[in-house]
């Protein structure tokens, strides 16, 4: 992603000190398991020579590690724990805390328990946790795109399917991919038979990128942002809406919705691999919020959205997700462990696989001072690269 790319390798040891007594035997108490965590990482970058640092780290395996994070990062950090209870056996991993970003982000400021968030937007986590001093900063590690979800079993997602697959064969901007993208719009969102799923927009980030996907999509391909916005959001009996994204397929696998707009290409892999009948579309980039040179175009358009008397509005910004260690996380050392994985070879490659775009350096937004002196080959301030300062706060 940047000019100065940082390559880095980075080798965990784990020194487990303490055996408890009964080793061996079907059931094992352990009263305090200690971790030394001792990474050594050699950097290399296209102006300075090769680095290494080391960071020593302690903390006790007693302590739960608990992850809370967007439900789209289910599917890439679920493989991620998978990894870590191989990798550290006595680990205490607990239960994983998938939600809306919002959600996860005020569980957190509920219960304390969290040794992880990460979120699918740059704004959860400055405008809670910062605000009430639970971390003060936020690492960007990748991006994905916006999506949309097609029930294969419905006529109306097998025309949308049938006119995506052609508009690949024509020609970006021209005059026949611009009209057959308004084919599929005027199916989505102007056609009286066709209903869609979106999530909250105050709970989840992907419920206010949908919107923003929308009037992008309007402003486009109709010269009018609020054209297709206005045809499904001021419509009740035109959308259903779920706290979170990863909710919304259990009601297309109902018959309830034909398409889904809640949808990232992080979730869609593997959901429409899940769910059989079901297939996703790719947008293009000047609306799927998935390229991080348009962000100009993307801030052409905003969305509020009211609820319960509270009347919120967002900024269209790419889908990054970021991610933070809180400052009273009961597990640091794992959470370090977590992370140091996150941007390792295979770490970078199970994003992928999911749809998310790593990106190397990672971009700090906060106090850079407070982020682990083991991490930071991997991240870099955001004053380092300004052009990417419009995406946060």
């Amino acid at each position: 992603m940047a000019s100065n790319s940082i390559l880095a390798t980075a080798v965990v040891v784990a020194l487990i000190v303490g055996i408890a007594a009964g080793y061996g035997v079907a059931s094992t108490h352990v009263s305090k398991v200690t971790t030394t965590l001792t990474s050594t990482i050699t950097v290399t970058t296209t102006t300075t020579s090769p680095v290494t640092v080391t960071a020593t780290y302690a903390s006790s395996l007693s302590q739960p590690f608990v992850v809370g994070a967007a439900g789209t990062l289910k599917f890439a950090f679920t493989d991620l724990l998978n990894i870590m209870k191989s990798m550290y056996p006595n680990l205490n991993i607990g239960q994983p805390y998938f939600k809306g970003s919002g959600d996860v982000a005020q569980y957190e400021l509920d219960t304390n328990q969290l040794s992880i968030m990460a979120s699918a937007d740059t704004t959860t986590i400055p405008s809670v946790l910062f605000a009430h001093n639970y971390t003060d900063y936020e690492i960007a590690f990748g991006v994905t795109q916006m999506v949309i979800i097609v029930d294969l079993n419905t006529t109306a997602g097998q025309e949308v399917y049938r006119l995506w697959q052609e508009a690949q064969s024509y020609p970006p901007l021209s005059t026949q991919w611009n009209n057959t993208w308004r084919e599929i719009f005027t199916i989505i969102a102007l056609n009286s038979s066709t209903v869609v799923g979106v999530s909250n927009p105050f709970t989840d980030p992907s419920g206010y990128q949908a919107q923003c996907m929308i009037k992008l999509a309007g402003l486009t391909f109709f010269n009018n942002a609020s054209y297709l916005y206005d045809a499904i959001y001021s419509n009740p009996s035109k959308y259903f809406m779920r706290n979170t994204e990863v909710d919304l397929f259990t009601l297309m696998d109902a018959g309830q919705v034909q398409f889904i707009l809640s949808a990232y290409l992080s979730n869609a892999i593997p959901q429409t691999q899940e769910y059989k009948g079901t297939a996703y579309i790719t947008l293009p980039f000047m609306i799927n919020l998935g390229n991080l040179s348009y962000v100009p175009y993307y801030h052409q358009v905003n969305t509020t959205w009211t609820e319960v008397g509270v009347t919120k509005t967002f900024k269209c910004n790419p889908v990054v997700y970021t991610i933070t260690i809180p400052n009273n996380a009961p597990n640091p050392t794992a959470a370090l462990y977590f992370l140091t994985l996150l941007y390792s070879p295979i770490g970078q490659k199970i994003l992928e696989e999911n749809g998310i775009q790593p990106i190397v350096p990672g971009i700090v937004y906060g106090n850079y001072s407070n982020v682990p002196a083991i991490l930071r080959p991997f991240t870099a301030p955001v004053s380092q690269y300004p052009q990417y300062a419009p995406i946060f706060p």
